[in-house]
């Protein structure tokens, strides 16, 4: 199982679970975290005040992250095995019609 299988576990047919959602709400701080450190660490060139900072944004960090991940949970639930099904073929189009190709090839011999 890898990462992508548990951010987006409706590419393996599973529900979206909390294994998935403590996936995206890390993966949404870290962000907000890199940006704030781009920002003021090296751009503003203060590493001291991001540091200084830290009590005020990992809670707001906390915050973007939180809602975040609810809304893509909400939003999770409400894919159906229809749409999910699509995603695959639009997924796979190029491989299965050169895999399609191969097969028909290989019968016609």
């Amino acid at each position: 199982m890898s990462l992508l299988d548990i951010a987006f576990p409706y590419r393996q047919k599973k529900n979206f679970g909390a294994a998935s959602f403590a996936l995206i709400f890390i993966v949404i701080i870290l962000e907000v975290e890199a940006l704030v450190l781009v920002a003021l660490g090296i751009v503003a060139g203060r590493m001291d005040l991001f540091l200084e900072l830290q009590e005020v944004i990992l809670p707001g960090a906390c915050l973007i992250a939180l809602s975040a991940s609810i809304v893509f949970w909400w939003r999770a639930r409400q894919w159906t095995k229809q749409r999910v099904e699509m995603l695959n073929l639009w997924a796979g189009g190029g491989t299965s019609f050169g895999e399609n190709v191969a097969k028909t090839r290989t019968t016609q011999k």
